[in-house]
């Protein structure tokens, strides 16, 4: 069983959104990726970096309303 703090919860938060903007980024290409890591579709990339987002959106409501 796994028992998350409330400074926890942020962390997992940043690290989602971290990841969503990463992904966000390489459709748009705001800053320069390396090719080796781009072999991937552009736009599931970009639809998977939304719902990392709304995903890390969510799981900071739901802590909250289980405090």
């Amino acid at each position: 069983m796994l028992i998350m703090k409330k400074g926890n919860k942020l962390w997992f938060f940043l690290i989602y959104l971290a990841f969503g903007l990463y992904f966000i980024n390489y459709h748009f290409q705001f800053l320069q990726i390396p090719d080796s890591v781009t072999k991937v579709d552009s736009w599931i990339i970009f639809v998977g970096g939304i719902l990392v987002i709304i995903g890390g959106i969510n799981y900071l409501r739901a802590s909250r309303n289980n405090a």
